[in-house]
């Protein structure tokens, strides 16, 4: 048992809280762990083997039998995401149909045939929706350690293989991207990057030519954004490891101003068109980039007068693409 908190945006030390670590969690009955362990905190404060051995962990069963597993003084729980969950799976009304997850949205592709990118992975929040759908592979990314161990144990219980890379302060993977993708087997549905994601596109650039070259990639057809209040700082990325050719589907995630929705989704949408067109440019591609927001689902109220929203952008295929 234990007293809640809201997710605090900052540090004690002012700093932002990009790990959304659930400092104002205070126990009051129950074995939380070995209390006595003087954690460092901050992004650069990650837990050694023993940290991760001696804490509570706890489990809950969401979404119809999908496990998720997570070590309540380390890291956030939103029980109230289950409906996005649930849109991911197909389980929701028609009016909260989530695009792109079928051949005919896909046209003609195959869902097992595509992968997802979640820039914020968390314990595996949306990525085991994805998974559980059918998609090939997620590759995600995460800062806080305990969430990705969080992952790991989810994956392990629902039965999915994950494999965990570190990707150091200046965008260094621990291995190289070579072994990397001689090492993934088809049980491998979830690899995770332990670091920052602004080096998403520049990582994952590379792996795409890797596997390009013996035929096992699975173009990137969503892209899932799930940081509040606001995603925007991997919007760039985002725009840089969806698929090209075939285009597809960004999910940004944002608090807004009730009274704000529509002149939030042409700011959005005006702000994919510019970041998509410097891939164009990059590219040598001319053709002029076509960015539409196909549905505004509403997750939850986070604070009066401001909603949790999820606004699902196409980015249309890019012809004449070298990618």
């Amino acid at each position: 048992m234990a007293i809640n908190a809201p997710i605090a945006l900052t540090s004690t030390q002012g700093q932002e809280n990009r790990m959304r670590s659930p400092a104002g969690l205070i126990p009051l009955y129950g074995d939380f762990g070995d209390s006595s362990l003087a954690l460092p905190t901050g992004e650069d404060a990650q837990p050694a083997a023993k940290d991760l051995q001696n804490t509570l962990w706890v489990r809950t069963v969401q979404n119809q039998g999908i496990i998720q597993i997570w070590a309540p003084l380390y890291t956030m729980f939103s029980r109230g995401n289950v409906t996005e969950k649930a849109r991911i799976l197909g389980q929701g009304p028609s009016q909260h149909t989530f695009q792109g997850l079928n051949e005919r949205d896909l046209q003609g592709q195959a869902v097992k045939d595509i992968s997802v990118v979640d820039m914020y992975a968390g314990i595996g929040y949306f990525v085991f929706s994805y998974l559980r759908r059918g998609v090939k592979r997620v590759w995600g990314w995460e800062l806080n350690g305990w969430s990705v161990e969080g992952l790991r144990r989810g994956c392990e219980a629902n039965g999915w293989g994950c494999k965990i890379l570190h990707v150091s302060s200046d965008g260094q993977l621990d291995t190289s991207i070579n072994d990397l993708v001689h090492s993934l087997t088809e049980a491998d549905r979830v690899v995770i990057f332990h670091g920052d994601n602004q080096f998403a596109a520049q990582i994952l650039g590379g792996i795409q030519r890797a596997m390009e070259n013996q035929g096992t990639w699975n173009p990137v057809r969503h892209v899932n954004l799930g940081l509040l209040p606001s995603s925007q700082p991997s919007w760039d990325n985002a725009c840089r490891v969806l698929d090209l050719q075939r285009g597809g589907w960004l999910h940004v995630h944002e608090n807004v101003d009730v009274r704000d929705i529509e002149t939030k989704t042409q700011k959005i949408v005006t702000e994919l068109i510019s970041l998509r067109g410097e891939v164009h440019h990059g590219q040598g591609i001319t053709q002029d980039v076509t960015v539409s927001c196909d549905h505004i689902e509403h997750v939850k109220t986070y604070a009066p007068g401001v909603m949790h929203c999820v606004f699902d952008i196409r980015l249309e295929a890019s012809s004449g693409s070298g990618v």
